[in-house]
């Protein structure tokens, strides 16, 4: 890890598979229509999981997956998340 002005650079885990990606975008996707309207998203989803701000902009713009307990915790409180994990899952009912 290198130091910066702005602080320690982590490596930042990208998605890297097609698959993975059409998953990245339809959590992103179901994460803005669920908050649509909404002022702050990144807060919000911030606060739901304690995940970082620069975690959340990277889940909203498709560019990463949250781990599993954030998305179990955006599972809780977003019911598009849940729906597409459901129906990433083959578990739609």
């Amino acid at each position: 890890m290198s130091w910066s002005e702005k602080g320690t650079i982590m490596p930042l885990s990208r998605v890297d598979n097609s698959e993975e990606a059409e998953f990245a975008r339809a959590i992103a996707i179901a994460l803005r229509h669920e908050l649509d309207g909404r002022r702050s998203i990144i807060k919000i989803i911030g606060r739901w999981t304690g995940a970082s701000d620069r975690a959340v902009k990277n889940w909203l713009a498709g560019r990463s997956v949250p781990s599993g307990f954030h998305l179990v915790t955006l599972m809780r409180r977003s019911d598009a998340v849940l729906k597409v994990v459901m129906v990433t899952a083959d578990r739609e009912t």
